[in-house]
């Protein structure tokens, strides 16, 4: 993994729609492909995808050094436009993000995302005079994540500061 890139970022409101999963890493990576399915499903049939601007994420709800893991909180989610009118579903739900954050700009390989969170805290966050921020940290993909250890994606990785 080649260093990063770090930039700080002031969001000022991205709203995105998203699925929590609750269980372990290992249990949301075996899930994660059918909850992409259905929140992609869902935002066609209600015309929310807009070419060139919708991103993809990947939301850490809880910190697993604290949390237990069968209680991990995790969340798949896109951008969409601030004032999209959506159909009420049961597992859909929309939010904004917003507030400063430190982001890493990544090439990575498939086995290479804990380094990079591992960067973005201890080598970055932990030694520069940013503090933390109570929010929630997350992976925006620039590029689609790699489908095989060989290939690389370009992902963002943002980190809530004060």
């Amino acid at each position: 993994m080649e260093k990063p890139q770090i930039t700080i970022k002031d969001v000022k409101e991205m709203r995105i729609i998203y699925i929590r999963f609750k269980g372990t890493y290992l249990e949301f990576r075996k899930n994660s492909r059918k909850l992409f399915e259905k929140l992609f499903d869902y935002a066609k049939k209600n015309n929310l995808i807009i070419p060139e601007v919708t991103k993809v994420l990947t939301i850490y709800n809880d910190n697993p050094f604290i949390t237990d893991s069968r209680n991990l909180r995790t969340s798949v989610a896109m951008t969409i436009t601030v004032g999209a009118v959506l159909e009420a579903s049961d597992e859909i739900t929309d939010t904004i993000i917003s507030g400063k954050f430190g982001v890493g700009s990544f090439e990575l390989k498939l086995n290479e995302y804990g380094d990079a969170w591992h960067h973005m805290y201890h080598e970055w966050l932990f030694k520069s005079k940013e503090k933390a921020r109570d929010s929630v940290p997350f992976e925006l993909y620039v590029t689609e994540p790699p489908k095989s250890l060989k290939g690389k994606s370009y992902t963002d990785i943002y980190i809530p500061i004060e």
